[in-house]
């Protein structure tokens, strides 16, 4: 009886392992060809997505930190015009898109140019609330490259015309050891969309083409 359950686990094992391979597969397809360079000569939107991370406190964690100065360094090159932060702000002590937001301004980014998302709690729902609350219609992604194929792939497949961009520096990321749950990441990725899942929150449209102050949770 021992034997037959501990074989079952491992054949239950070896099909989810294969389920996740196949589903990384899928999406590193769906994505091949929406990964751009970082340089200044590459493709311009009219907004960037930049993805939440760790925070400390009101500090950036390395990993974030990469994304927020590649994101500037869009802005600046006039790549893209408007900046949406998108991260979890789900509780009043934790904070990402605060402090993605005071990091850019106080590097010479408007304050208007900025979008707060403060519940981007995971990539899909970034990328739906993106669509549907703030109207986006074209984006850069800006993440790592390990997160890039599964963040394209989930903003195309809800109607984004996204490309993405690497926010890893010549050295070598803070984050990339995080790479080994991308995997995992990637189906449940691949079933939110099969599934059509919606978001934990919606709300009342905030479009990116008007005034950011709506989305401003301080003054």
């Amino acid at each position: 009886m021992f034997f037959r359950l501990v074989m079952g686990a491992a054949y239950a094992s070896a099909l989810a392992l294969a389920f996740c391979a196949d589903m990384s597969r899928r999406v590193s397809l769906a994505s091949s060809g929406f990964i751009g360079p970082a340089t200044a000569e590459g493709p311009q939107r009219f907004t960037a997505i930049v993805l939440g991370c760790r925070v400390n406190g009101d500090d950036p964690s390395g990993c974030l930190e990469e994304r927020l100065a590649r994101a500037l360094a869009l802005y600046e090159s006039g790549r893209v015009q408007r900046l949406l932060l998108s991260g979890d702000h789900g509780t009043r002590g934790y904070d990402e898109v605060n402090a993605m937001s005071a990091w850019l301004v106080e590097r010479g980014v408007p304050q208007a140019h900025v979008f707060l998302d403060h519940a981007g709690f995971d990539t899909y729902d970034t990328m739906v609330r993106a669509r549907r609350i703030f109207q986006v219609d074209g984006a850069l992604i800006v993440s790592q490259a390990f997160h890039l194929p599964r963040a394209v792939y989930l903003a195309r497949a809800v109607g984004l015309d996204a490309v993405g961009v690497s926010a890893d520096p010549p050295d070598g990321s803070a984050c990339a050891g995080s790479r080994v749950r991308e995997p995992l990441a990637c189906a449940k990725a691949v079933l939110n969309v099969w599934l059509d899942a919606s978001p934990k929150f919606l709300g009342p449209a905030i479009p990116i083409t008007g005034s950011s102050r709506i989305s401003f949770d301080r003054p």
